[in-house]
């Protein structure tokens, strides 16, 4: 019986191990309760980064899709309705070139915005104006601007994991 316990034991660690990312109970506490769609407008931009809201836009619903508590719909038949602004972009020198300390080798680009959760079930705003920021490293390069283009989707991918985060589990 020895080797038959092990096995058995060995299988429950397997299992246990594949159960992570399950969630019990309802989706962001007692103010989501019903909620299975939502519905994520263009996200307003009032940074000085050009294009950006559609970027971010995209980035929001795939993270929906990939955490799946909600589905994204049309307007029409949403149960909840997300609007975000972007209002803020912070570019934060990290660290020095080793052979000139005067210039930065890397920064830290941070998108900061607010987001609103209207949870059309209950008539009322469950999330207003909380703010959400998302972040990303970036190496100078000779072009400095280009180094910051080439960023910003692993930052709007940041950024929208957190909104993600901030109305799946009520954080």
């Amino acid at each position: 019986m020895g080797p038959c316990w092990l096995l058995l034991l060995l299988l429950a660690v397997l299992l246990t191990g594949c159960s992570g990312g399950y969630r019990l109970g309802t989706v962001g506490g007692k103010q989501m309760h019903g909620l299975r769609t939502i519905w994520v407008p263009t996200v307003r931009n009032k940074t000085v980064i050009p294009q950006l809201q559609s970027m971010v836009t995209n980035e929001i619903i795939q993270a929906f899709d990939n955490d799946g508590s909600l589905r994204t719909v049309g307007p029409e038949e949403a149960d909840a309705e997300l609007d975000v602004t972007l209002t803020d972009f912070v570019r934060m020198p990290i660290r020095p070139e080793v052979l000139d300390p005067l210039t930065t080798a890397e920064y830290r680009f941070v998108l900061i915005g607010t987001v609103t959760l209207l949870n059309r079930k209950l008539g009322r705003k469950v999330i207003n104006g909380a703010g959400v920021s998302g972040s990303s490293f970036f190496f100078t390069q000779i072009n400095s601007p280009e180094a910051q283009r080439q960023v910003m989707p692993w930052v709007a991918q940041d950024f929208a994991k957190r909104v993600v985060t901030l109305v799946t589990e009520g954080w």
